[in-house]
């Protein structure tokens, strides 16, 4: 008896040790987002929260308000992007559902004041000159619109991984030594898929040539300008140089939806690491759901389109299809009260998504196509009634539909007898649920988990001080890159 206690405090000794020897060798880990969404946040949060259980002493900058305590992370507010978001509605700076009906592709690049403006506001706070006089033995730095950040990166001295948000762009891929030939690889802000035709890949070439030359001549040298200023050093690289120097990309994609692309050894797919098996969902929404018959459809348009711009007549068309369909309805709205709400219809500030997705009774998921809640809803196996807004949101619609587990409508031009024909196309034949759990088989068939990959390769980065740095696509003319693509245009004549 004495032996086998001897044990258990032995071995919850051993247990002890380890954990403390654990924080005693954790790193310091800085996280900078100047600009962010609350979607791109959510995508690498559990790796963020993974580090910290790890031991290591991880501090995020970030302009989204934390939603929960973690251990080992502190979470420094910057600005407060929910209230920059609802100044921009009530002064209609931007409506999604006006510039689509507009026929208005919403270009970030005449948004440079903007981003310019949050930029200037960040460094201005107090927290960011304590955080130069800290030592950091990695930056983590979500890249997109956040350029101007890395004045910040590049004083502070340490190893740089970049996450991409959505499957990693050509854009970016570039400034680490990779090529993405425009031939094959269409460029994140066009609808076109991999298979394009001459005309397609004359118009992704063109179109590539052109967004490279704004990143470089206008958008860049701007955000360049402005790190100099506001950390009163002119000699601070310019962002394609500092970019030059980092250690590892991990893209939030995977070939199952984005199709294989020609990826260098420092990037490294993680797609699926913020997916995770479903939760009992809240008793208020599991007996809403129980008072139908035939299951439900969960119906979001993500956190950064707004119900509330939503037009009255489009908001009609919803509700008077949702009142003829056997579904029960859960619509995330900003508010949850409307005066002409059917019955079998319940709105909600917030539900929990991906519990909903992976629900028994789930029949589809009507969505804006985001980067994020198309991989969560191949992770789940739930089939997509698409409604594509504007950036990634067409392409996602398109690789969706060539996988045939999604029914795409388009918003300017639906009516009842679309949407209703395509609900009940998408509840009663089975092919499109089994498609997407085939693709969603596929998914999962993965050599280790996506979370464990981004934390071996992150902690891989901080053991060994940093990765090779690329330094030969800065002298490699991008042009000339470019050109080589040209030659592969000549196989659909």
């Amino acid at each position: 008896m004495k032996g086998s206690t001897s044990t258990v405090i032995l071995v919850a000794l051993l247990v002890s040790s380890s954990l403390l020897l654990d924080v005693a060798n954790g790193k310091k880990i800085l996280v900078v987002t100047f600009f962010s969404s609350k979607s791109h946040k959510l995508t690498y949060m559990p790796l963020i929260e993974e580090l910290g259980k790890r031991g290591h002493d991880v501090t995020v900058l970030t302009p989204i308000k934390p939603t929960k305590q973690m251990k080992n992370v502190k979470e420094i507010l910057t600005v407060d992007f929910e209230e920059i978001e609802k100044k921009f509605v009530e002064e209609k700076k931007f409506n999604p559902f006006e510039n689509k009906e507009k026929n208005k592709n919403v270009n970030p690049f005449l948004m440079l004041d903007f981003f310019q403006d949050l930029c200037r506001d960040t460094y201005d706070l107090p927290i960011i000159k304590e955080i130069m006089k800290g030592s950091f033995d990695l930056i983590f730095v979500q890249p997109m619109f956040n350029d101007c950040a890395f004045g910040l990166v590049h004083k502070m001295k340490a190893p740089l991984v970049l996450f991409s948000p959505v499957s990693v762009g050509g854009f970016l891929a570039e400034k680490v030594g990779a090529h993405f030939p425009p031939s094959f690889n269409p460029h994140l802000f066009l609808s076109f898929q991999p298979e394009m035709n001459f005309y397609e890949r004359f118009v992704n070439f063109g179109f590539t040539v052109l967004f490279e030359g704004i990143l470089r001549f206008y958008y860049e040298p701007g955000m360049e300008a402005l790190y100099r200023e506001k950390l009163g050093d002119n000699s601070i690289p310019s962002v394609r140089e500092i970019l030059a120097n980092t250690s590892l990309i991990l893209s939030n994609g995977h070939f199952t939806l984005h199709r294989p692309k020609p990826y260098m050894p420092d990037i490294v797919d993680v797609g699926g690491l913020h997916s995770r098996p479903a939760k009992p969902i809240p008793k208020d929404l599991e007996d809403f759901i129980k008072q139908g018959k035939d299951g439900f459809i969960y119906f979001s348009m993500g956190s950064a389109i707004k119900g509330s711009q939503m037009p009255e007549a489009k908001r009609k068309l919803f509700l008077n299809v949702f009142s003829k369909v056997k579904q029960q309805v859960l619509w995330k709205w900003e508010t949850e009260t409307m005066p002409d709400l059917p019955k079998n219809v319940k709105l909600s500030k917030w539900l929990p998504q991906q519990d909903l997705l992976g629900h028994k009774d789930i029949k589809m998921f009507i969505t804006h196509c985001g980067g994020g809640s198309t991989e969560e809803a191949i992770y789940h196996g739930t089939p997509l009634l698409g409604l594509p807004m504007f950036g990634d949101q067409p392409l996602n619609a398109k690789l969706a539909k060539s996988h045939d587990f999604m029914v795409e409508l388009d918003w300017n031009t639906i009516t009842e007898e679309q949407l209703l024909s395509s609900i009940q196309e998408l509840a009663y034949n089975p092919k499109y649920r089994d498609n997407v759990k085939k693709l969603s088989a596929l998914y999962k068939d993965q050599p280790d988990e996506p979370l464990n990959r981004a934390v071996y390769w992150v902690e891989y980065v901080m053991r060994h001080n940093g990765m090779l740095k690329n330094t030969y696509q800065v002298h490699f003319p991008y042009m000339l890159k470019l050109s080589f693509s040209i030659f592969n245009f000549t196989g659909d004549l």
